[in-house]
């Protein structure tokens, strides 16, 4: 067996090309590691929630120089408002001086008004004011009058009452129709001297007390509560109708015949209130064989009637309050002369609710 000798310069040009391999090994093996756990941190860095740290800031507060805190000052109270003076003319002894006179005002067109009422209606507001009491109207200022009829209150600066004066409402209950002009008597009784004020009656056609509304002046109000006290009704007063007696003592507006309470609702209507108070024993009705309500200018009467349908009734209403600023609340009393009709309870129900008002329904029996 022979052993081979290398030349020991092939051996030393052997042994550094093992190690040469051997260090580029190693460093692509520590670089593949080193690129493994590089990514292995950046995904858990990605997937886990950021460590919480706290940082506190030095906080740096210049205080305000004295000239320029002034100036602030001055600006703040530049644009406050400014408090106004009026100027007012004494005298330290009496001395002689004339007022101008006071224009001529035209006495034959305004209405009966007792300066005193004003004045005595001042002091009760400013009175009731004062004491923390009352209704709030201060009887008759810019809310108006504190009202009740039958029950329902409301307040109001323009009140018309509307009174169903047909036969029935005399007829079935004789007598009982006192009850409803002692109502409509105290409702007046109760209006502050700012207040506006009319009544209308109806059966066949409407008529009113005041062409437009009247001050609720103690003189007005006395001229209501007697105008109201007369009237009277029934079948067997035929004289007394709207159409003689009725429109004599008032302002009339004839539409035919029956009880046409849409007649009375438009000519309350149109006088603007702010609050409608209706008393009606239900039944409403038209002359003529039912022709609609605006055709009835004819003034015809052949001896038919037709009901006054719900919805005919309440159309008129909406148009006649879509042209007012405010619209008006309508209020309904069905003064019951008879057992209630569920046709003639539902049209007033839905008059009152329609139009932001109370329903209420007495007994004629119970006065």
């Amino acid at each position: 067996m022979t052993t081979e000798t290398l030349d020991p310069q092939i051996a030393a040009r052997q042994r550094r090309k093992r190690l040469i391999v051997t260090v580029i090994v190693a460093s692509i093996a520590v670089h593949f590691i080193g690129a493994i756990g590089a990514g292995i941190w950046i995904v858990a860095r990605y997937f886990l929630p950021p460590a919480a740290t706290f940082e506190v800031k030095k906080e740096i507060r210049i205080a305000a120089e004295e000239r320029e805190h002034r100036m602030n000052m001055a600006e703040f109270d530049a644009a406050q408002p400014k408090p106004t003076f009026t100027d007012k003319m004494s005298s330290a002894r009496p001395t002689e001086f004339a007022l101008p006179d006071l224009p001529l005002l035209p006495v034959d067109t305004a209405t009966t008004l007792d300066p005193s009422d004003i004045v005595s209606d001042q002091l009760s507001a400013l009175a009731g004011a004062g004491a923390g009491a009352g209704t709030g109207s201060g009887g008759g200022g810019k809310s108006g009058s504190a009202v009740s009829f039958f029950g329902i209150s409301d307040m109001a600066t323009r009140v018309i009452i509307v009174v169903d004066v047909s036969n029935t409402m005399f007829d079935r209950q004789p007598g009982k129709f006192h009850a409803v002009k002692t109502e409509v008597a105290k409702l007046i009784q109760g209006l502050g001297i700012n207040t506006l004020f009319n009544v209308i009656i109806y059966e066949g056609g409407s008529v009113a007390m005041f062409p437009e509304p009247q001050p609720a002046s103690d003189g007005n109000k006395a001229k209501a509560a007697a105008w109201v006290e007369s009237v009277d009704g029934g079948s067997d007063k035929s004289g007394a109708s709207y159409k003689s007696k009725y429109s004599q003592m008032g302002t009339g507006l004839y539409e035919g015949g029956g009880t046409r309470t849409d007649t009375a609702l438009k000519q309350a209507l149109s006088m603007r209130p702010s609050t409608v108070f209706l008393i009606t024993d239900g039944e409403m009705s038209r002359m003529g064989g039912g022709a609609p309500a605006e055709e009835e200018d004819r003034k015809k009467d052949d001896g038919a009637s037709s009901d006054i349908t719900e919805a005919e009734l309440l159309r008129m209403i909406k148009d006649l309050q879509g042209k007012m600023e405010q619209p008006a609340r309508i209020h309904v009393v069905h003064f019951l002369t008879k057992a209630a009709r569920d046709e003639e309870e539902k049209v007033l129900r839905s008059v009152a609710r329609r139009n932001d008002g109370r329903f209420q329904q007495v007994k004629a029996e119970d006065y």
